[in-house]
C-alpha cells in the first residue's frame, strides 16, 4: 500500500477513537459532554472529514495509476507510433523527470540540483523544464521540489509525533507575529440577599490579562555526501527528507510537553530515585501508591480546572513499567484487552496505548529524564500554533563533496490555565 495513504489512514482511525473514546467516557459518567469535550469532538470530526476526503480522492487515485501502468505495459509492448488530430498534440506539463520509485524514477531531484551547480548541462535542462512546469509562488529563493517529494514529506512528517498530535492545533499560515489571546484573571462574585429589597451587594473584582505567544523557528538539517546523491536513486531523496522530518518533529514534540511541564509548576508526589519509584508501583497491603498518587493528580486537574483531565504522559520506558504492575498474585493489573478487565485499573487498545484510571496514555520520547516529569493534563488546553509552509535550500558550504539539505517551520506552543490544566508527578534522580 502507498505509505502516505497508509499513514492518513492510520491518522484518521486514531482521530476517530480519540472522538468515540470522549463519548464512552461521557456515556459512562451519564453526562452530556462538556463545553470543551463538544468543540474537541467538532474539531476533531472535522478534520477526521478532511482526512477522509483527502483517503478517498487517494484511492481513486491509485486506482487510476494502477490501470494506467496497466494500459503503459499494454503499450510499451507495441510498437510506437504517432497519432496526429487535427493538427494538435496534447502535452503534459509535467516532464517526469522526479518521478518516485514507484512511478518508474530513477532520478534524484537533489543531485541534479547539485550538478546543476557542476555546469552539467542536461541536469539543468531537466531541472529548468520542471520548474516551467510547475507552479511556483513567493515563499522564499530556490526551485521548486517535485510533487512526489512534497507528499512524501507529509506521510512522514507526523511519525514521530505523539503529545503533539493529541493537543489542540492553530494554523500559523506563513505569519510569525506574536499571538495575543485573552484571558479572565479574576472572577465576579454574588451574595444572597439579606432581606427584601436590601442593597445590592456591588463589586469591582472582574479583571481581564491576554497570554502571548511569540512563534519561534524549529530548524531540522542534515548534510549529505555527494557520492550519496551520484547514485540517483529517488529513494535516497525519500530518506534524506525522512531523517529531515524525524528530527524536526521530535523537536516540536520536545516544546509541546516542555510547555505542558513548565505549567504543572511543582509536582503533586514527588520520588526521590528510581528505587522509590519501583516501591510505589509495587502492590503493598492491597494497594499500589502510585495509583493513589496519580488519581490524586488527576482530582487535582479537576479540581482546579473544574472539568477533567484526558491525558496521561510519560516517557516509553516508564510506560513499559505501568503494564507491568501486578497484585499480590502476580496478575497485571492492566491487561490487555483480551484478557478482559478483571482487577484492572486500566486497559490497553491497539489504537493508542491504552488507558489508566480514565485517562488516556501517550509514551513520549518529549518526556526528559531526571527529573523526569509524568503529565495529567487536560488535552484541549494546550495549543499548539505550527505553520504549514516548510522551506528547503541546498549549499555547498563544505566542497563540492558535501551539500546541506535543511526544511523548518514556524511553531509556537501555549499551555492555558496554567497550574490548573496540567499537574505532574516527578522522579527526581537515578
Amino acid at each position: 500500500m502507498n505509505p502516505y495513504l497508509k499513514a492518513k489512514r492510520d491518522q484518521y482511525e486514531a482521530l476517530r477513537s480519540t472522538i468515540e473514546g470522549v463519548q464512552t467516557r461521557a456515556a459512562s459518567e451519564e453526562r452530556d459532554l462538556s463545553e470543551d469535550e463538544l468543540r474537541s469532538v467538532k474539531e476533531q470530526g472535522e478534520t477526521a472529514k478532511k482526512i477522509a476526503d483527502e483517503i478517498q480522492a487517494l484511492v481513486e487515485i491509485e486506482q487510476r495509476s494502477a490501470a494506467v501502468a496497466e494500459l503503459g505495459s499494454k503499450i510499451d509492448q507495441a510498437a510506437e507510433q504517432t497519432r496526429a488530430v487535427s493538427n494538435t498534440q496534447a502535452v503534459d506539463r509535467d516532464p517526469g523527470h522526479y518521478r518516485s520509485e514507484a512511478e518508474g524514477g530513477t532520478r534524484s531531484f537533489f543531485a541534479d540540483l547539485m550538478r546543476a551547480k557542476e555546469d552539467d548541462g542536461d541536469a539543468r535542462q531537466r531541472l529548468s523544464e520542471h520548474q516551467r512546469a510547475l507552479s511556483t509562488g513567493t515563499n522564499g529563493s530556490g526551485i521548486l521540489p517535485p510533487k512526489w517529494l512534497s507528499d512524501e514529506y507529509a506521510t512522514v512528517a507526523r511519525q514521530t509525533r505523539r503529545v503533539a498530535d493529541a493537543v489542540r492545533h492553530v494554523n500559523l499560515g506563513n505569519d510569525p507575529r506574536p499571538i495575543t489571546l485573552p484571558k479572565q484573571t479574576a472572577p465576579t462574585s454574588v451574595a444572597t440577599q439579606s432581606a427584601e429589597n436590601a442593597t445590592t451587594s456591588w463589586t469591582d473584582a472582574y479583571n481581564t490579562g491576554v497570554d502571548t505567544v511569540t512563534p519561534s523557528t524549529v530548524v531540522g538539517g542534515q548534510k549529505v555526501s555527494r557520492q550519496l546523491l551520484d547514485a540517483s536513486s529517488p529513494a535516497i531523496d525519500q530518506l534524506i527528507y525522512g531523517d529531515l522530518i524525524a528530527a524536526y518533529n521530535s523537536s516540536v514534540e520536545a516544546r509541546v510537553v516542555a510547555s505542558m511541564v513548565t505549567a504543572a509548576g511543582t509536582a503533586t508526589a514527588t520520588y526521590a530515585t528510581e528505587s522509590a519509584y519501583n516501591t510505589a508501583i509495587t502492590q503493598s497491603g492491597g494497594n499500589i501508591p502510585f495509583l493513589k498518587d496519580l488519581a490524586g493528580a488527576a482530582a487535582a486537574v479537576r479540581n482546579a480546572r473544574k472539568l477533567p483531565a484526558d491525558l496521561l504522559i510519560g516517557s516509553v520506558s516508564r510506560y513499559s513499567t505501568w503494564l507491568t504492575m501486578t497484585d499480590s498474585t502476580g496478575r497485571p493489573l492492566i491487561p490487555v484487552a483480551s484478557y478482559g478487565t478483571v482487577n484492572a485499573f486500566g486497559q490497553g487498545t491497539i489504537a493508542s496505548d491504552g488507558s489508566i484510571l480514565g485517562l488516556n496514555v501517550i509514551a513520549s520520547d518529549g518526556v526528559t529524564q531526571y527529573p523526569e516529569s509524568i503529565l495529567v493534563a487536560r488535552a484541549a488546553d494546550t495549543v499548539l500554533f505550527e505553520s504549514q509552509t516548510l522551506r528547503f535550500r541546498y549549499e555547498e558550504p563544505d566542497g563540492p563533496e558535501t551539500i546541506r539539505l535543511g526544511v523548518w517551520g514556524y511553531v509556537g506552543v501555549l499551555t492555558r490555565y496554567a497550574g490548573a490544566s496540567v499537574k505532574r508527578l516527578q522522579i527526581t534522580a537515578a
